[in-house]
């Protein structure tokens, strides 16, 4: 229901000008130095400016953990440059980790004053020692890496088809099912009271009655996982015709769906034990009217829990199979409109020059974490790469199954 952050930094990364920045070599070798143990000199190296949005000891502290987790970086590679005072780089590191960098000059000092570091992801992980080192983490995971077609192929798997809480994943479901109604994208939609969630997303501050149109819903639902915008959508389209779509829209086991719950109902739910154990232990037609008389329970993020809470049970439960077959649905059904929208947010830093297209969603909870691609590589092949990773004690590494799932996208991009 949260849309996590896949990266290590975030800082400004102002566009200038096409003023002359000159050779970003000695900025990049500059800022692989301070990968350090103990960073210095950092007022050398960054613009004074970006220290209004980070404390230099902050910033030290991202460099010595980059260093710490990843290793000293040997070598700069050169990606691309957006603009005169922008580009991308790749730093690789002697314990065998490459890490996205993007950086930004200020033409007038020539300093720093932007940087972005990606997920650092194993340079040489293949397809099948992504599936050994997720098999290894703690808890369960799953991994389908499909190349799509006619004949489907499996490049390497993971407990594929076994059920997984996948969180904001489950959004997928919404777009297919706005799909297989037809309704159309310009069609307007205002917005109600009941409809508000808590966060991932901004809708829920707007006002009563905000005229939306199903594109503006859906882009939001997808780009920035906005559980509102979400409500909307399935207001809007109506609980029991979602799940009349999903059939189609390839879950193997619809039931496991159905209620089809909101997100502020999750929230609900999840916030009292009591409540849910009802809920749970009422047969699947009797929790419809629940749902219905639980729109009167508080919706307040004081009622967030910050570990898993019978994930297993009380979640969207979807297999990585299931996850590809709704890919797959979109790539059939070619709605220009929904691949595009699917393509606003990639997840994670895609290798250069590896795929053409990239649809993306994902999703997290305490306990859950779960990603799912639609890729076209640059030979038009069509693939899905889906995983999860569910732990019903504790919290997951986030990083850890970034790192694994980046180093799984570039494993997929190098095929032949």
């Amino acid at each position: 229901m949260k849309e996590f952050l896949l990266a290590l930094l975030l800082l400004p990364l102002p566009a200038y000008a096409a003023a002359p920045c000159g050779d970003f070599a000695r900025p990049a070798a500059e800022l692989a130095a301070l990968v350090a143990e103990k960073p210095a000199g950092l007022e050398k190296v960054f613009d004074k400016s970006l220290f209004a949005y980070i404390s230099a000891e902050k910033l030290a502290l991202t460099l010595y953990e980059l260093r710490r987790d990843n290793g000293a970086v040997t070598q700069r590679v050169f990606v691309s440059s957006d603009n005169a005072c922008s580009a991308h780089f790749l730093f690789e590191t002697d314990r065998g980790y490459r890490v996205p960098v993007a950086m930004t000059l200020n033409p007038d000092t020539g300093r720093l004053s932007g940087v972005f570091f990606g997920v650092p992801y194993r340079k040489d992980l293949t397809l099948e020692a992504v599936r050994r080192e997720l098999a290894a983490l703690p808890g369960r995971a799953s991994l389908l890496a499909l190349r799509l077609g006619e004949k489907p192929e499996a490049l390497e798997a993971l407990n594929e088809n076994e059920p997984f809480a996948s969180a904001s994943a489950f959004k997928l479901y919404v777009l297919g099912a706005l799909l297989e109604a037809g309704t159309p994208w310009d069609k307007v939609y205002r917005l109600r009271a009941e409809d508000r969630s808590l966060p991932s997303g901004k809708l829920r501050g707007w006002p009563e009655g905000s005229p939306l149109t199903m594109h503006t819903l859906a882009a939001l639902m997808i780009s920035e996982s906005d559980n509102t915008a979400t409500d909307a959508l399935i207001s809007a389209l109506g609980r029991r015709r979602l799940e009349s779509s999903l059939p189609a829209l390839g879950h193997a086991k619809p039931h496991l769906l159905r209620p089809f719950l909101r997100t502020s109902e999750m929230f609900r739910l999840k916030a009292d034990g009591e409540r849910a154990v009802k809920y749970l232990n009422l047969p699947a037609e009797e929790r419809y009217g629940f749902l219905d008389d639980l729109r009167a329970a508080p919706l307040t993020s004081e009622g967030l829990r910050h570990t898993p809470f019978v994930i297993d049970r009380l979640e969207w439960l979807i297999s990585p199979a299931d996850l590809c077959r709704v890919m797959d649905y979109f790539l059939r059904k070619d709605s220009r409109q929904a691949l595009e929208i699917l393509a606003l947010n990639p997840g994670l830093n895609l290798p250069p020059g590896k795929f053409l297209y990239a649809g993306y969603k994902g999703g997290g909870e305490p306990g859950v974490l779960a990603m799912a691609w639609l890729l076209k590589a640059a030979d038009s092949r069509w693939y899905c790469l889906a995983a999860a990773w569910n732990d019903e004690q504790r919290n997951l590494e986030e990083k850890k199954f970034f790192g694994i799932m980046q180093g799984a996208l570039n494993a997929l991009g190098d095929r032949k």
